[in-house]
């Protein structure tokens, strides 16, 4: 007979007073090294790990929905209760632990090792045994998400991802930012190793896929191979958009889409003191704020006279080229570039259309993306894009998303498309379900952030708007802005401390688009407008 094993028992905390805990809000306490979230709900106190699964951020410096919470800096969308993670960025839930009130007292019962995070799903979730082919082409958030959709719903057949950079999918919001500046490796790119893909059933298939046949349900792939599907997910994502000018092959001029992209531009830094980026959209200004140093000139060369004033508005727009310029880079606007100086193999300057020319060590071509919609066949075109429905349906069979899905946008009703990683997640998440045959439509809100010396948040989608109404100081980097259409808020951009993103983003959840009549009663404060628990 084996010994008798004690199981441990979650040590109990006491951790404040229950009079301590303000009945709408989120308060941080400590337990040893651990940091918990704690809100109050009623008579019950949710205790969950404080720190986001994306990049760490406090949560209780969040946004509070009922029992939800808004990241404050990425906008993930975590459950209090549960501790589920409902909407990304982010990858793994909230751990959850059991809290009571005894004598007015709140006690938070912590196992022995606990930490502030859970996986998403778990090998043990996976379903075997069925005989359908789920086909994902594309290896990026929206491809990963829709992996483990499937996985966390139950599905028991055949999960299978084209990865046709080689590798498991990886963040490649970072490769502009923190990638280029040092602070994150290559290893730390990954969201997942392989090995934890495979554990939950995954296959990753690193042959290329040339089409997706809509009306046979089949891909052909690189080399001559088929595989039929059942359901398929297509969300290649882009290519970088051309740079065609002679010259534009040398070894020196390189673009920032992929991982390999990012890596061949960060090995050739340490002999680049002339950068010049051509392109002043935003991976091409992220790229300018990134790797500008004291021993480094970083000059971009731009065709708009005020870069981002279509996206954000002349008023903004002039602050963030103003902020670009202090800070030490060469923003030249209202510029073409008219040849390249190649000397060997080499692009030694780029000269400009008005005659001037612009010395360079390396040469970075920021000029857009170019979605791959030219895989699918079978599915209607919407400009650029893929045209699906409200579930993400192109073709019976097939649903698309990320960067070649125009989607019917919920706030206003008319198709959209985004190149924004959070919505490709968003997007992967949904396309599962809609696989699975819930015909639930697509409501997400989009949100997109970028590093430009600071943090800009930007919420909601607005291709035109009738007047941007800002909230704070443009001059001092802390603001909101407001897009308005038609009497109604479709979008708002948030830099520094008067950034009110998080709370219209909790108002949103609950009306897309809000009047601006209501906003601007409310003194354009969106939490006044929050409906209450």
């Amino acid at each position: 007979m084996e010994p008798f094993q004690m199981e441990s028992r979650p040590m109990r905390h006491d951790v404040l007073a229950l009079a301590d805990l303000p009945p709408e809000g989120l308060t941080e306490v400590a337990v040893g090294d651990l940091k918990i979230l704690l809100a109050r709900d009623g008579d019950r106190v949710l205790a969950t790990g404080a720190t986001c699964t994306h990049k760490g951020a406090p949560l209780k410096n969040g946004k509070r929905v009922g029992n939800r919470v808004i990241c404050p800096w990425h906008h993930a969308i975590f459950d209090l209760d549960t501790g589920d993670h409902i909407e990304p960025p982010g990858k793994g839930c909230l751990a959850r632990f059991r809290a009571s009130v005894e004598d007015g007292r709140v006690v938070v019962e912590v196992p022995d090792g606990a930490g502030a995070h859970r996986p998403e799903v778990e090998p043990a979730d996976r379903k075997t045994g069925g005989d359908r082919v789920f086909a994902i082409v594309g290896g990026g958030a929206a491809g990963l998400a829709c992996a483990e959709e499937l996985v966390k719903r139950g599905f028991d057949g055949r999960i299978v991802m084209f990865v046709p950079e080689r590798e498991p999918p990886y963040d490649r919001t970072d490769l502009s930012k923190m990638y280029l500046q040092g602070k994150k490796s290559d290893e730390a790119l990954a969201l997942y190793p392989r090995e934890r893909l495979q554990a939950l059933g995954i296959e990753l298939i690193e042959t290329a896929v040339e089409r997706i046949d809509a009306g046979s349900r089949r891909l052909h792939l690189k080399g001559g191979e088929t595989l039929r599907f059942d359901e398929c997910f297509a969300a290649p994502g882009s290519d970088a958009a051309p740079f065609d000018l002679p010259g534009a092959e040398a070894e020196n001029v390189v673009s920032l889409r992929s991982h390999d992209d990012a890596r061949d531009l960060k090995a050739r830094l340490g002999a680049a003191r002339r950068i010049v980026i051509v392109g002043s959209g935003f991976i091409g200004m992220e790229a300018a704020a990134s790797l500008l140093a004291p021993d480094r000139s970083v000059t971009v060369i731009s065709r708009s006279a005020l870069p981002f004033a279509k996206q954000f508005g002349e008023a903004v727009a002039r602050q963030l080229l103003a902020t670009h310029r202090a800070k030490g880079v060469d923003v030249r606007t209202g510029a073409d570039v008219g040849g390249l100086t190649v000397e060997g193999n080499r692009v030694t300057a780029v000269r400009l259309k008005d005659g001037s020319s612009i010395e360079a060590d390396l040469v970075i071509a920021a000029l857009g993306a170019a979605p791959r919609t030219d895989l699918v066949s079978g599915a209607d075109r919407a400009g650029k894009g893929i045209k699906v429905d409200a579930t993400l349906r192109a073709a019976e069979g097939l649903h698309a998303g990320g960067d070649i899905a125009s989607f019917p946008l919920a706030a206003i009703g008319e198709h959209a498309r985004i190149e924004h990683w959070r919505v490709a997640e968003q997007h992967g998440r949904h396309a599962a379900g809609a696989m699975l045959g819930d015909a639930t439509p697509f409501s997400g809100i989009p949100y997109f952030w970028s590093a430009q010396h600071g943090r800009l948040s930007y919420l909601g989608h607005a291709e035109s708007f009738d007047e941007v109404h800002i909230e704070g100081s443009l001059e001092e980097n802390s603001y909101t802005a407001f897009y308005v259409k038609d009497g109604r808020v479709l979008a708002a951009l948030g830099l520094g401390k008067a950034d009110r993103t998080p709370a219209l983003h909790a108002l949103m959840l609950h009306e897309p688009a809000p009047e601006r009549a209501a906003l601007e009663a409310a003194g354009w404060d969106p939490a006044a407008l929050l409906p209450k628990r």
